[in-house]
């Protein structure tokens, strides 16, 4: 078999011997001990026209067998890689990481092993297509590893959208290069790090508090100001009633029944009466109604969270205040766009009525 597969390494065969050698091999290949099989795929790794099927037996084969065939042979397509991913062990899609070209299937296919190892490698790997989605896993999985988020910093080219959430997990010079590499606006990228900052709160600690601890929380951000209406708003989107009843409560100075009581109004002066005692932002306020309509008849899952469904239902919600659809943004990155577009579009109108008030004196 071994020297049949020195001989099918030479590109002078005709087809008909070709066949012949991949008969050859695919009948002794099952009876081969390991040294053998070993051999073989190292002998075959960059054999030009390999047959896709003895690839594929070999990139299957336990990782000392598989290892030259996946880390280099062309004979494997996408869908062989894909399947050696996700039916062989993790050491077998950490060697397919470390291929030269990776596409687009692939990639993804490796970052949802949620390796930190194959992550990495692929991140670093300039010549692996990356689609957005895949970014927004790496980020939503490792955004605290700063070895991971610097390689996808320093990746030639983003997605925007990947960009702007960049800017909210990388500090210092990697900050300042990516504010000029992709021309973002200083104001812009300071109002995405604090929505980040709020989103960060929201996704990554109040969750895993108990009832008596989020009311500590939530009264010690109310004592320090931060108890703002952009943080409320975004609990509100994502869900976080946990969150969001008890900080209405506190807001408002009335009991968390009352709260219910006034979301639970089946005409809008209810939550508009507690909107307004809250004195939360008017530049929300449409937005907090639509939401409160959108969870009137919603039952809450345990630990005060919304049930499944909630995003999507609340996702359209927020294309309509924003006026568009991107798909490519991360449903946390589509509430900031929103509250942003909202409060610009606030303080324009504030300011063009400030101006015409002039004019009229």
């Amino acid at each position: 078999m071994l020297s049949i597969a020195g001989v099918y390494r030479d590109e002078t065969l005709t087809s008909d011997e070709r066949e012949i050698a991949h008969a050859i091999i695919n009948a002794v290949l099952p009876d081969a001990e390991l040294d053998f099989r070993r051999r073989l795929a190292d002998t075959l790794k960059d054999t030009p026209h390999l047959d896709r099927g003895i690839a594929r037996r070999l990139a299957e084969d336990v990782l000392e067998v598989a290892r030259p065939i996946l880390a280099e042979s062309l004979a494997l397509a996408d869908a062989d890689l894909v399947g050696v991913i996700e039916s062989r062990s993790i050491e077998h899609a950490r060697v397919i990481a470390t291929r030269r070209e990776l596409s687009a299937e692939v990639s993804t296919a490796l970052i949802r092993t949620d390796d930190e190892t194959v992550v990495l490698r692929v991140a670093a790997n300039e010549n692996a297509a990356i689609p957005t989605a895949a970014y927004h896993r790496i980020l939503d999985r490792f955004g605290e590893q700063a070895t991971i988020t610097d390689a996808v910093a320093q990746r030639r080219a983003l997605p925007m959208a990947v960009a702007e959430r960049m800017t909210t997990i990388v500090t210092g010079r990697l900050l300042e290069r990516m504010i000029d590499k992709y021309n973002l606006e200083p104001a812009r990228v300071s109002a995405i790090i604090e929505h980040g900052r709020e989103n960060i709160l929201l996704t990554s600690f109040a969750p895993g508090q108990r009832a008596e601890e989020m009311r500590a929380l939530i009264e010690a951000l109310h004592q320090n100001g931060l108890l703002s209406s952009t943080l409320v708003l975004r609990a509100f989107c994502l869900g976080n009633f946990a969150f969001v009843l008890p900080a209405l409560s506190l807001q408002a100075g009335i009991q968390i029944s009352n709260v219910r009581a006034l979301l639970g109004d089946e005409g809008a002066r209810g939550p508009q009466q507690l909107y307004e005692r809250c004195q939360l932002d008017p530049a929300f306020r449409e937005l907090f109604l639509q939401l409160t309509v959108l969870g009137r008849h919603e039952r809450v899952r345990r630990f005060g969270f919304a049930p499944e469904g909630w995003r999507t239902n609340v996702r359209p919600v927020l294309d309509d205040v924003i006026g568009d659809t991107n798909p490519e943004q991360a449903f946390e990155q589509r509430i900031t766009e929103a509250l942003m577009s909202m409060a610009s579009r606030h303080g324009d109108g504030l300011q063009g009525l400030a101006s015409r008030r002039a004019a009229g004196r």
